[in-house]
């Protein structure tokens, strides 16, 4: 009987220590998530001064603005009050010219959906595979 009430003793404490691994992770993971938005920027701002780089970061600027108002408009019907701030998207093209990844900052929950739906957008071959581009989303006129 002892045993057993030792048992749920330690199995209390185990739990208690993994509640606390993960409260302390917690801001981990939002600083690994604020470094790849820092990575991606950077690899952005290094692509965008070759000036094939500029000249295909324009090109894809001007096909997202094309091609995805109206994921814009359908994310902002889809979320429960989007947040309409501006927001800074970024894509990393592939060497077949399909977005394999994307992040967006600030992360509002427009901004969210609108990321969740680039994934496998096929655009233009870039001058090199695993290719950053920034996209500046302007939701409101100034």
């Amino acid at each position: 009987m002892l045993e057993s009430g030792t048992g749920i003793r330690t199995a209390g404490i185990a739990t208690g220590a993994a509640v606390l691994a993960l409260a302390l992770l917690a801001p981990l993971r939002i600083a690994i998530g604020q470094d790849e938005i820092s990575a991606a920027e950077a690899a952005a701002k290094a692509g965008a001064d070759t000036a094939e780089g500029k000249k295909f970061g324009e090109a894809l600027g001007q096909a997202f603005g094309r091609e995805h108002g109206s994921t814009i408009q359908r994310c902002a019907r889809e979320t429960k009050r989007p947040d309409l701030a501006d927001f800074d998207l970024f894509v990393r093209v592939n060497g077949s010219g399909v977005v394999d990844q994307a992040l967006v900052a600030p992360s509002t929950t427009l901004a969210t959906c609108v990321r969740d739906k680039m994934p496998g957008w096929k655009i233009a071959v870039p001058p090199q595979g695993g290719f950053w581009v920034k996209v500046g989303v302007t939701l409101k006129s100034k």
